[in-house]
């Protein structure tokens, strides 16, 4: 399996659109994710179980949406991947409370499967 792109969308402590081009970290062979506690790195293998599973790893289905996105924001998983020799690009979107398009108030989206 080789990752080529992540991206994570009011995942876990990212808020916004955030984007891991692993094509370009890998570039010179190996490469290590560090940071200090609370950075995000655990958010990012969970993101990549995520999307490749449609559940993160452990107990974790309550912490997918980050409580720092907007409202409108859906929370959402994109990774690029190249398994058994092809290339796939799997798009997976967790069940989640979103505003209503009408009125207000929120209603639950559904899990979009890949």
């Amino acid at each position: 399996m080789r990752l080529h792109n992540l991206t994570l969308q009011a995942f876990g402590p990212f808020a916004g659109t955030h984007t891991i081009d692993f094509d370009s970290l890998s570039a010179d062979g190996l490469f290590l994710l560090h940071g200090d506690t609370g950075a995000g790195k655990s958010t990012v293998f969970a993101a990549i179980c995520f999307a490749l599973y449609g559940k993160p790893p452990g107990d974790r289905d309550l912490l997918l949406r980050s409580h720092h996105a907007p409202a409108g924001l859906l929370t959402e998983v994109t990774l690029e991947v190249t398994l058994a020799g092809r290339r796939l690009r799997i798009h997976r979107i967790p069940a989640q409370m979103r505003p209503k398009r009408s009125g207000e108030g929120e209603t639950p989206k559904r899990q979009k499967p890949a």
